[in-house]
C-alpha cells in the first residue's frame, strides 16, 4: 500500500517536471520567434517562415559542401567477415 503511494507520488512528480520542461521550451520558442519577427520588422522586411528556413538550409548545405570528405574522395573500402 505504501509502495503504491510512493510510486504514484514519484510518477506525479516526474510528470509535473516534464510538463514544466515542455512549458519552458514552448515559451522560449515563442520568445525566439517574437525576436525574429521584431528584428525583421525593424529591418523593414516581411518575416516568412518558409523563406527563413530555406536560407538557413542553403547556408548549411554550402558549408557541408566545403568539407574535406566528399563521396567522390572515397576510393576503397575494406571489409572482413567475422566468424
Amino acid at each position: 500500500m505504501i509502495q503504491r503511494i510512493v510510486r504514484a507520488v514519484i510518477f506525479a512528480l516526474l510528470a509535473l517536471i516534464g510538463l514544466a520542461m515542455a512549458v519552458i521550451f514552448t515559451i522560449s520558442t515563442v520568445l525566439a520567434m517574437t525576436v525574429l519577427v521584431v528584428v525583421y520588422t525593424i529591418r523593414g522586411k516581411p518575416f516568412a517562415m518558409k523563406e527563413y528556413w530555406m536560407t538557413r538550409q542553403s547556408r548549411r548545405k554550402s558549408a557541408q559542401d566545403k568539407g574535406s570528405l566528399r563521396s567522390k574522395d572515397v576510393t576503397d573500402v575494406d571489409s572482413r567477415d567475422i566468424r
